[in-house]
C-alpha cells in the first residue's frame, strides 16, 4: 500500500512539472534585455539596461520584473519597460525573468535571462582590451593598404578596350582629391562602406564602391588636358625632324 501511494506521488509530481513546462512553452511573452550604455561581452553587462516584453502589447495589463524572484519593478502602461543599472546590484550571475498580467486576468511567467553583472573597473578594462585591438587592427590594416596600393598604382591592369581594372574589390572615387584608385582587401568595413587610404591624398577616406560611369568620369578628371595644347615632342625626335627638313631646303 506505501509502495502504491509513492508511487502515485512520484507520478503526481511528473505530471505536474510537465504542465508547468508545456505551460512555459505556451507563453505568448518573451522577456528581452537591451544595452542602452555601458559595457556588453556576451552574458557579462555592465551599465544601464532596458527589459521589455515582446508579444501582444494590447492584451497586457500589468508587466512586473524579477531578478533572482524579487521584485524589481512593475510597468502598468506601453511600452512596459524597465530600466536598470548593474551597479546597484551585486556583481555575479543574476536570472531576469518577468511575470505578464494579460487584460482577461490570465498570467504568464516568461522565459529567464542569465546574466552576469561585471563590475565598473572590470568593464572599464575589458573595454580598453577590445580598443587597443581594434586600433591595432586598423594601424596595421593601414599599413598594409600603403604598401599594396602603391605597388598597384605602379601596374595598372587594363581591359582590350583600355579601361582600368579595379579588381574584385571594385574602384572608389576619393572624396578629397577626386581621384579613383583601388579598394583593398585590407580596408576597414564600416557599415555600408569601407575605411580605405587614398593613395592620391594620402588621407583616410570613406570608400564606397563606385559605378563603372563614375569611375570613367573620375579617369578624365584625372588625365590631363590635351585638346588646344602643341604635342611635346622629345629630343631625339627634334633632331629627326631638323634632319628630315634639311633634305628639302632650297639652295
Amino acid at each position: 500500500m506505501k509502495k502504491r501511494v509513492f508511487i502515485l506521488l512520484v507520478l503526481a509530481m511528473v505530471f505536474a512539472l510537465s504542465f508547468s513546462a508545456v505551460l512555459a512553452q505556451e507563453s505568448p511573452y518573451t522577456l528581452r534585455i537591451m544595452r542602452d550604455w555601458g559595457y556588453g561581452n556576451g552574458a557579462d553587462i555592465n551599465g544601464r539596461m532596458s527589459l521589455s516584453i515582446k508579444g501582444d502589447q494590447d492584451q497586457i495589463q500589468q508587466v512586473t520584473f524579477f531578478i533572482d524572484e524579487e521584485v524589481m519593478a512593475s510597468a502598468a502602461a506601453s511600452p512596459f519597460k524597465f530600466q536598470f543599472d548593474t551597479n546597484n546590484y551585486e556583481p555575479g550571475l543574476h536570472r531576469l525573468t518577468a511575470e505578464v498580467k494579460t487584460t482577461t486576468g490570465e498570467i504568464y511567467t516568461t522565459n529567464g535571462l542569465v546574466s552576469n553583472f561585471v563590475e565598473k573597473g572590470e568593464a572599464n578594462q575589458s573595454m580598453l582590451k577590445i580598443l587597443l585591438l581594434v586600433g591595432g587592427i586598423a594601424v596595421v590594416s593601414i599599413a598594409i593598404q600603403f604598401v599594396m596600393q602603391k605597388n598597384a598604382n605602379k601596374n595598372t591592369r587594363y581591359d582590350e578596350n583600355g579601361r582600368v581594372q579595379y579588381g574584385i574589390w571594385g574602384g572608389a572615387v576619393c572624396p578629397q582629391c577626386g581621384q579613383p584608385f583601388n579598394r583593398s582587401f585590407f580596408g576597414i568595413n564600416l557599415v555600408g562602406v569601407r575605411l580605405e587610404r587614398c593613395p592620391h591624398c594620402g588621407k583616410l577616406v570613406a570608400a564606397r564602391r563606385a559605378t563603372p560611369d563614375q569611375l570613367q568620369a573620375a579617369e578624365r578628371r584625372s588625365r590631363p588636358e590635351t585638346v588646344g595644347r602643341s604635342p611635346v615632342t622629345s629630343d631625339p625626335e627634334k633632331k629627326q625632324e631638323s634632319y628630315d627638313d634639311s633634305k628639302y631646303t632650297d639652295l
